[in-house]
């Protein structure tokens, strides 16, 4: 009876209603009609028609003299307007972008309607009619300015103030969609919220777009950042939503080919050799009538052909490295059958020489699968070229329907397939290349939405949206399915197949291997419905909606130690209390075979999420008077508990009696308890006021959540489940359940799986374990934002905005460890549950209480096109401040002030300039419009985007064992000021350790003494900023009087500046101080495109 309900609601509601584009997905246009005094003049016939499909609307003015056309498709119109006894007039080519309200105010000169006067006034460049900050990229820069990163429309966010330069996340395996992330306006990229045409396009565990579009089938794409109106939320950071192209009543369409091959490329600036790869992103696009005047379509299809060999080096351990001389390292190592278990008493290897009798023959079969270096030195000594081949098919289908001027539709349908294969570093043995992502995965990803909107009135319209976005994602390592391991009992059946994992600090990770991630396989689907309303009442524009989402997430998935075991060579075992460490510590425990910790993943079941999210605003558009427009609303947010696809699908650990309680099972709830919250509420309020017709001032505040994608519950022991294997004490070696140490030559032991009692409550829970602990009144976090901007038009088709933008985060999320030691110098005794019940194992909360801050100049000055120049400029003068950069946990829980840091992405400065100029020759152009002259340099056109800014911040981890308080990070002691000097790494570090002041002269860090803190801060100092240039040449020929043929050169790092990463901040590792990686070697990309 309840799901009649439900369907009987949503039939009424999609039968009642249709889709009207909302402002989501389409933008709106405002004005008002004067005569020729300047008096407003009611009940004017107003009427916009859009240029390409010949759809019309009307309506008439109010008392004010003022008119509104909410919901307007992207595109562009001509605006009419007429009155009995004056002459009708028109404005034509006025832009209407999506999620925008241009203004067009016109003037009626008495006369016979019959007369048509045309405005050509330029169109409007201000924002003259809300508040909120970002930036529409429109066609004309997606189409022309370089990108590299496949093509992707995201790569153009960096083009938006407050945004960071957007970065790849991920493996290729788990975003073979080439996704980009990006942190806007102080906020992680957890803030964000990605649509495809109005709905959903969050793949949910990645923080990645589910499916990207062609470049070539986008027609605009809008980011809309600081207090954005009421309708738009579940975002912090920013709004993005992308358009795809239409069918017009004119035959359209493009055939496209972009070349890139290594020849044509420079080697990157720590390659002795270049790699070599040929990319080739090759498709089309086309679009028309179906019936003119009322159905359109558009199709694109997308084929790219990526194969290279990528260059890759390595940290290995050199030949008197591996025979136990360990004389290059510089801390001493201590041999652990001497002095006492916890450390004390120990006395070293003379001259840090490990005799051969000691060194373990299973550690010697293990370094027989690893090379030798083939590069002099002991730090990145090692480099291959790494095979790699991605294929992908994707395409779009798009139908637009007008079945009268109440009603329309549009149907869309999308789907892409990504194949990639990367290969290991070592062959089956796996190896550090890509962090041990090395294999094989594919993923198919389906997309589709259907838009409907209903016109009751020209004061009256209501939008129905519903969207569908699933994918599915499966990878597996290069050894899947062998029984290939060096260690007994590691490949009991086809999931454990493969390699064991082995990490060794200090050199690349794995040492042997693969990413514990592998196998997976990864499914989401999404469901979005969505309803508004809007209504025109006077001078007020009232809109009211719904959004609904349905949400289900499977992960296959083990994460910690790997299905195929790890084995993991910390410091302990070689040092003593309070003593420097570094890489020659970690190798010698491996050489001794002492591992510091031991585990495997056991797959019990697969790991699901299913939950409703449920969105409601109301907000109105008051045109106080001609100068001043005031938006106000209210959203309000609703995240119901996620609950498992199946009883025993989440678990809790209960730190109050250390016990399991098992979801669905017992009669324990299905949501584990956790609490529903209803007063997720949201206000927003802006202003913008015309000061004169070149100069607007806007402000805005508001109020915003964001989802936290926590699956802790999902993933909790049992669900997922491992034996893990660690020491007795801080320096001691992992032991297994017998006291035997936990060594490669013993391997696993049997896997152990817990059993869940009937009551679902498992008592006594292992101690060993690590658990996380759901937060039963867990509340999203929200963000108050601000902003206060001036407008101003400048000559020649500029405008310069000048904006102050600021927020502050308020009970951010973090993960807290509970079972973090709260003294120094009581080892275990000091964590909270060891007290209780011997718990030494991290015991994870997701906490809410937390803050973060923004405040930034954000500056834009802008050339609309004309005359043949565009001109985009971003300027951002920021600072970002909290405990923790994204969803990690804190460093310190004692005096858990000291936490409080400038965000791990923050960068102080960043300047983005963008362009487009078509030479000024030829036929239609300004000079040489014929003849030989005109032929040779016209059609010629320049492109570029320029980007420079200053560095993240680098943080020095110190020794953390030495304070006997398990749990707690730690930093490094430092003696004076850091002297940066800027090296690139090959002849001088970036920063100097050894010089920072006049009486310090061989390091400025060392550890901290035995229980103590370092007394650096957290991120204290800013590494390298980036200088780079991406430019593009053109050259256009008219092929009759329909196609244009278009080639292409394109350069990505023009001059070929190194983009370095930050230096090595490991201190005792071999680079510290050093920078040992760069990018930015120079691309070029040629490209043909053929366009009808």
């Amino acid at each position: 009876m309840k799901r009649r309900s439900i369907c009987t609601l949503l039939a009424l509601l999609i039968s009642g209603a249709c889709l009207l584009y909302s402002q989501a997905v389409n933008g709106s246009l405002v004005g008002t009609i004067l005569d020729s005094s300047g008096a407003s003049l009611p009940n004017a016939t107003v009427t916009v028609t859009e240029t390409n499909t010949g759809i019309t609307r009307s309506t008439h003015t109010n008392e004010s003299g003022n008119y509104s056309f909410p919901d307007l498709a992207p595109g562009k119109y001509t605006v009419a307007a007429e009155q009995a006894g004056f002459k009708r007039a028109s404005r034509t080519d006025v832009d209407i972008l999506v999620n925008s309200s241009p203004r067009v105010d016109l003037s009626l000169q008495p006369g016979d309607v019959s007369e048509t006067i045309n405005v050509t006034a330029e169109a409007p460049i201000l924002q003259s009619e809300r508040a909120d900050t970002g930036r529409k990229i429109e066609t004309k820069q997606l189409e022309n300015l370089p990108v590299s990163a496949g093509r992707n429309f995201q790569s153009f966010i960096k083009l938006v103030p407050g945004a960071t330069a957007p970065f790849r996340p991920h493996s290729e395996f788990f975003n073979p969609q080439n996704s980009l992330s990006t942190q806007v306006n102080g906020q992680s990229r957890l803030g964000n919220n990605l649509q495809f045409e109005g709905v959903d396009n969050n793949e949910r565990t990645g923080l990645l777009q589910v499916l990207i579009p062609p470049l070539e089938a986008v027609q605009t794409v809008d980011v809309s950042t600081s207090n954005f109106e009421a309708e738009l939320g579940r975002a912090t950071g920013a709004v993005t939503n992308v358009i795809l192209k239409s069918g017009t009543n004119q035959m359209h369409g493009q055939a496209y080919w972009y070349n890139r091959v290594s020849a044509l490329s420079a080697r990157s600036f720590y390659d002795s050799a270049r790699g070599h790869f040929v990319y080739n992103y090759v498709g089309g696009n086309v679009g028309g009538p179906i019936i003119k005047n009322r159905t359109f379509f558009f199709g694109d299809y997308l084929r790219i052909m990526d194969r290279r060999y990528n260059p890759d080096r390595y940290t290995l351990p050199t030949a008197a490295e591996r025979g136990g001389d360990l004389s290059a390292s510089t801390s001493t190592i201590y041999d652990p059958n001497t002095g006492n278990p916890d450390g004390s008493g120990r006395q070293p290897f003379h001259g840090n020489q490990i005799p051969s009798s000691r060194i373990s023959p299973a550690a010697q079969k293990i370094m027989s699968l690893v090379p030798l270096p083939n590069l002099a030195g002991l730090n990145q000594n090692y480099f291959t070229l790494i095979p790699f081949t991605r294929d992908t098919d994707q395409f779009d289908i798009k139908v637009d329907h007008n079945q009268s001027d109440q009603d329309r539709f549009s149907v869309r349908y999308s789907f892409s397939r990504p194949n990639t294969f990367d290969a290991s570093a070592f062959g089956q043995a796996g190896g550090p290349h890509g962090g041990g992502f090395q294999g094989t995965g594919i993923q198919d990803t389906h997309n589709g939405a259907i838009n409907y909107d209903h016109i009751f009135s020209p004061t009256l319209i209501t939008e129905v949206r519903f969207g569908v976005s699933r994918y599915r994602n499966d990878a597996q390592q290069v050894d899947y399915g062998k029984n290939d391991s060096l260690v007994p009992g590691v490949n009991v059946d086809q999931f454990t197949s493969g390699q064991v994992g082995i990490d060794i600090p200090g050199f690349s990770s794995p040492f042997i291997g693969y990413s514990a991630s592998l196998p997976w396989v990864r499914a989401e689907s999404n469901v979005d419905f969505v309803n508004s309303w809007t209504k025109t009442k006077g001078n007020h524009t009232l809109k009211f909606g719904i959004d609904l989402r349905r949400i289900r997430d499977d992960l296959r998935q083990t994460q910690v130690f790997s299905p195929r075991g790890r084995y993991q060579y910390g410091t302990a075992t070689t040092s003593i209390p309070g003593a420097a460490t570094s890489f020659g510590n970690n190798f010698a425990a491996f050489l001794l075979d002492l591992p510091t910790s031991v585990g495997r993943d056991l797959l019990i079941a697969t790991p699901t999420y299913r939950a409703w999210q449920f969105f409601s605003f109301v907000q109105d558009k008051w045109q106080v008077s001609p100068k001043l427009t005031l938006d106000y609303g209210v959203r309000w947010e609703f995240y119901p508990p996620g609950t498992a696809a199946f009883k025993g699908g989440f678990s809790n650990y209960d730190p109050t009696n250390n016990s399991l309680v098992i979801a669905g099972i017992g009669g324990n709830p299905a949501n584990l308890g956790m609490k529903k919250h209803y007063k997720d509420f949201a206000p927003r309020i802006g202003t913008a006021y015309r000061w004169n017709e070149k100069t607007v001032l806007r402000a805005g505040f508001g109020v915003s959540y964001v989802p936290f994608p926590d699956n802790d519950y999902a993933y909790n022991f049992p669900i997922k489940q491992n034996n893990a294997f660690n020491g007795n004490c801080s320096f001691c070696p992992a032991v297994l359940p017998g006291g035997q140490i936990a060594k490669l030559e013993v391997g696993f032991p049997p896997p152990t799986t817990a059993v869940i009692p009937t009551n679902g409550i498992i008592p006594n829970a292992d101690v060993n374990q690590d658990y996380l602990v759901v937060n039963k009144n867990f509340r999203e976090s929200y963000v108050e934002s601000w902003n206060f901007a001036i407008q101003r038009a400048l000559p020649y088709n500029f405008s310069l905005d000048v904006a102050y933008v600021g927020n502050h985060g308020v009970d951010q999320a973090a993960r807290y460890n509970l079972n973090a030691s709260t003294t120094i110098g009581a080892d275990t005794a000091g964590q909270p549950l060891f007290q209780a019940f011997k718990r030494k194992s991290n015991t994870t909360l997701l906490f809410t209480g937390y803050s973060s801050s923004y405040n930034s100049l954000q500056v834009k000055l802008d050339k609309r096109y004309s005359g043949g120049l565009a001109i985009t400029t971003s300027y951002t003068y920021s600072k970002a401040l909290g405990y923790q950069s994204e969803d990690g946990g804190l460093t310190f829980y004692i005096n858990p002030r000291r936490n409080w840091q400038v965000l791990s992405f923050n960068r102080t400065h960043n300047f983005v300039q963008s362009y487009v100029y078509e030479l000024p020759f030829g036929k239609s152009k300004k000079y040489l419009t014929s003849g030989a002259a005109g032929w040779l340099l016209g059609g010629w056109q320049l492109n570029g985007i320029l980007s420079i800014a200053s560095g993240t911040p680098l943080n020095f981890g110190g020794n953390s064992s030495g304070l006997k308080a398990p749990g707690n990070g730690n930093t490094l002691n430092r003696f004076g000021p850091i002297e940066i000097i800027k090296g690139n790494g090959r002849d001088k570090p970036w920063f100097d350790p050894t010089k920072c002041s006049a009486t310090v002269t061989t390091s400025c860090f060392a550890q901290p003494g035995a229980l103590q803190f370092g007394n650096l801060g957290l991120n204290p100092i800013n590494g390298p900023g980036f200088w780079n240039l991406d430019a593009s040449v053109f050259r256009n020929f008219r092929v009759g009087e329909r196609f244009n043929v278009e080639v292409r050169g394109e350069a990505f790092s023009v001059v070929n500046t190194p983009s370095w990463n930050n230096p090595d901040t490991g201190f005792g590792n071999r680079t510290f101080g050093f920078i040992t990686g760069a990018g930015g070697n120079r691309t070029i990309q040629l490209g043909t495109k053929v366009s009808f």
